[in-house]
């Protein structure tokens, strides 16, 4: 069971005596358990206590959070429970414990002189009558009691409910348990900290009235530490019941990362310096001429929306232009950086900004769809290395799925007439493209489809046509095509021009290559906030560099190198057709 275990304890138990037959038969002999009797105790240790109260064990703020990995027979599941602090009051707070998609746990805890304590013990899942009795109960104690020491808490009584149907109330019996096993050294994801360690172990029993069903007892042991300014940090559970079996199958939360008083736990510094600008923005490209970067702003930002806006690579300075077109999107910059071409979705049209004013040079209409007659958009957009003034644009109707509808030609804003893939019911679903070194081919890839197909496109005076195409290893995330000395870049493969054959792969995904001979650069893994340069001819890793130091990162849409020594990282789309909400700019000599 992947869930923490108080309020289940209460209601397993009471399943358990639900399901029971119905109490009282006939005849002479007795048919009723006589009721346990009401008893409130608290018992607490003797000796010296330890005030530790300035080390901040227990931090619980407005806005901080904590997320643990959880273990299970050997199997760690990263990053799947969250504990939050939700409402705030001047003495106290709720936590909420999430494990993975399932619906929250809260518990409610009071600071008070004598600890912290948790005022209603089975957050309302028992009768009034026995949560009035139970009361407030103390869960951990400040000072602390002497180490190894044993405090009991024991409430019995009335459970203020018939759940036997016999027409008289059951008994309880709530049994409390803690110790502090010692002040204890812990290695944590960043450093080490001297723990406190609590074991605490919990009984519940239900006694039927009725002699028919037997007592029902319910044990959870927990064994927890905390560390100082960060709270929690590693929490043991299980718990069985009165037959031996498992109610709660042994498990582990281990402490991953988290925010406390709006600090990031377990930060370090990265292996460079990162700018980071929070701009939303649908396409982004670099400028090697300018040494800036271009984003196409959404109509739906105020104030700047339709725009280009320009970044500056040293700096992360931001600029808008005036409105280009309606919802910018796509983007190819001209070889020799004399103009940007953007594909605006709202219009279905290509727009050529000569640079570095951006002013309009010419529009050129995409087609429409064959069999339904809907503007096409353009999904991507690639700059012939060979031809002045000669594009590719991969077609998209947005309204469909599979919505690719071909890749087209553009000469001098001149829409040519042979499209490749050009009809949607036998369409290659081609998203990125890219040029191959000579300008003759067009490469495209699959994105669509679980086909993963890349496709050679030859360059002729009348457009393009299908020529080859082979299997990849991509997938649907992957955003890029690229062309490299070696050949074209999938994701993590180069294939060779011309044959397809290929070349090799490299151990990791969402490779773009970078402005240095024979280097690309790729994203570890996600959530691991790691790049690695490659060797584009050997395939080997040649360094492993941090660009986010928390413990868990964002993850990286779409890496766009600009010059050496730098990476623009694109952070919040999780889908190619949705904006990313932010640009990292990744500097690192290990990047050059």
């Amino acid at each position: 069971m992947r869930a923490r275990h108080l309020r289940h304890l209460i209601t397993l138990a009471a399943a358990a005596i639900l399901a029971a037959c119905g109490g009282g038969g006939g005849g002479s002999s007795p048919t009723t358990r006589a009721p346990l009797p009401q008893v409130v105790s608290d018992t607490n240790p003797v000796g010296d206590r330890i005030d530790l109260r300035s080390r901040n064990y227990f931090p619980a703020a407005a806005g901080d959070s904590w997320t643990y990995d959880y273990i299970q027979n050997g199997v760690t599941t990263s990053n799947l429970v969250t504990r939050t602090v939700g409402s705030t009051t001047a003495d106290g707070y709720t936590i909420s414990e999430r494990v993975g998609s399932d619906l929250p746990d809260t518990e409610t805890y009071r600071r008070t002189g004598a600890g912290l304590a948790v005022p209603d013990f089975t957050d309302g899942s028992t009768p009034a009558a026995a949560r009035t009795l139970i009361g407030e109960i103390l869960m951990y104690p400040e000072p602390f009691y002497p180490t190894g020491a044993t405090r009991s808490i024991v409430r019995q009584g009335d459970w203020g409910a018939d759940a036997d149907g016999d027409g008289i109330n059951e008994s309880f019996r709530l049994e409390i348990t803690q110790q502090l096993v010692g002040l204890e050294n812990m290695a944590l994801p960043q450093g080490a900290a001297e723990t406190a360690r609590f074991r605490t172990v919990t009984a519940l029993t239900l006694s039927p009235s009725s002699l028919a069903n037997t007592p029902y007892t319910v044990t959870a042991t927990e064994e927890t530490w905390w560390a100082p300014g960060i709270g929690l940090v590693q929490a043991d559970r299980t718990a069985v019941d009165s037959s031996s079996a498992t109610v709660i199958a042994p498990y582990r939360l281990r402490i991953a990362s988290g925010t406390v008083g709006g600090t990031t736990l377990f930060e370090l510094p990265p292996d460079g310096t990162v700018t980071k600008l929070t701009l939303t923005h649908n396409a982004l490209v670099f400028d090697a001429t300018r040494n800036r970067y271009y984003a196409s702003i959404p109509g739906s930002v105020a104030g700047t929306g339709n725009s280009i806006a320009t970044i500056d690579a040293s700096t992360g300075a931001v600029s808008n232009s005036l409105a280009v077109g309606s919802e910018p999107f796509a983007m190819a910059l001209a070889p020799d950086g004399s103009a940007l071409y953007v594909g605006l979705n709202g219009s279905g049209e290509v727009v050529k900004l000569s640079l570095p004013g951006m002013t309009e040079q010419y529009r050129t209409r995409l087609p429409t769809s064959y069999f339904f007659g809907r503007q096409l958009v353009a999904k991507s957009i690639a700059a012939s290395p060979a031809e002045a003034d000669v594009i590719a644009v991969s077609l998209l109707d947005p309204q469909s799925s599979p919505g690719s509808a071909g890749v087209a030609l553009v000469r001098t804003g001149t829409l040519q007439p042979q499209i490749a893939g050009g009809f949607i019911s036998t369409s290659a679903a081609i998203g990125p493209i890219a040029f191959n070194g000579t300008g003759t081919t067009v490469y495209g890839y699959e994105d669509e489809t679980s086909g993963y197909n890349l496709y050679a496109m030859s360059v002729r005076g009348d457009g393009l046509v299908m020529a080859n195409s082979t299997g990849t290893t991509g997938d649907f995330s992957l955003r890029n095509v690229d062309w490299t000395s070696q050949g074209i870049l999938i994701g993590r493969s180069i294939y060779r021009d011309g044959d397809l054959a290929l070349l090799g792969t490299s151990p990791y995904g969402s490779c773009r290559p970078l402005r240095v001979a024979n280097r690309m650069v790729c994203v570890v893994n996600y959530g691991t906030g790691k790049l690695v340069t490659v060797d584009t001819t050997s395939f080997a890793t040649v360094t492993v560099l941090t660009f986010n130091t928390a413990y868990r990162p964002d993850d990286p849409s779409q890496l766009v190198p600009g010059a050496a020594g730098q990476v623009a990282i694109r952070l919040g789309s999780n889908y190619r057709t949705q904006p990313a909400t932010a640009i990292w700019l990744f500097n690192s000599p290990m990047l050059q």
